[in-house]
Formats: structure tokens, C-alpha cells, sequence
């Protein structure tokens, strides 16, 4: 990446990593170190230019982890329901092609979390 100045560092996250979550401890902490990873790379390689590094922290997505979990109910979450895969795959696009967007954490968690 750094020899052709040119990359995108796009790192899942979680809305854990900002509210402690409710899959555990260890799940928040290590979602809140991929923040903290994204903002430093965004630091350290924003003067390439050409290289980006950006979070998403999704909401519970739709996915066995989560479906198979009685703890965890859509009504947790303010809208209402699990983000979809598809609505986290979009936001992944939007930071693949932006070259503009650096250090940042884009929260697509369904108003759980409001930065």
C-alpha cells in the first residue's frame, strides 16, 4: 500500500466497542482496540495521501451468533430489528471507494449509539 500510496484499511468494529455491549467484556474491549488501531493507522498514513482507515461498528447483525443467542432480542436495538448483513456490505463500499473519509467510525447500529 505504501509504495503504490494507495489502500483502504476498513475495520469491523462493533456498537459494543462503544457501549460495553451485551455479548461480554472481552467482545467490547477488543472491538474498542480496532477503533483505537484505525485511528492510529488513519494518523500514521493520512500524509501517504492515498491511504485511507476507517471503522464501522455495526448494531447486532443478523447472523447465528446472534440468532442462536435467547439473551439478545431485536428489541434491544431502538429501530426495532438486527442491522443485515447488506447494510454493513453498503457502508464497506461507501469507504472502499471514498478516498476522502479518514479516521473515522461510522455507526450503523440502528440509533443505538449516537457519536
Amino acid at each position: 500500500m505504501i509504495e503504490k500510496n494507495y489502500g483502504r484499511i476498513i475495520n469491523i468494529s462493533s456498537v459494543a466497542a462503544q457501549t460495553g455491549g451485551v455479548i461480554g467484556p472481552h467482545y467490547a474491549a477488543s472491538k474498542a482496540g480496532l477503533i483505537g488501531l484505525t485511528h492510529s493507522y488513519a494518523a500514521l498514513l493520512a500524509r501517504n495521501g492515498g491511504i485511507t482507515a476507517n471503522a464501522i461498528a455495526p448494531t447486532l447483525i443478523a447472523t447465528d451468533m446472534v440468532k442462536d443467542n435467547p439473551s439478545i432480542k431485536p428489541t434491544l436495538i431502538p429501530i426495532g430489528r438486527f442491522d443485515q448483513p447488506d447494510e454493513v456490505a453498503s457502508v464497506v463500499l461507501l469507504l472502499a471507494t471514498n478516498g476522502y473519509i479518514n479516521g473515522q467510525t461510522l455507526n450503523v447500529n440502528g440509533d443505538w449509539y449516537m457519536s
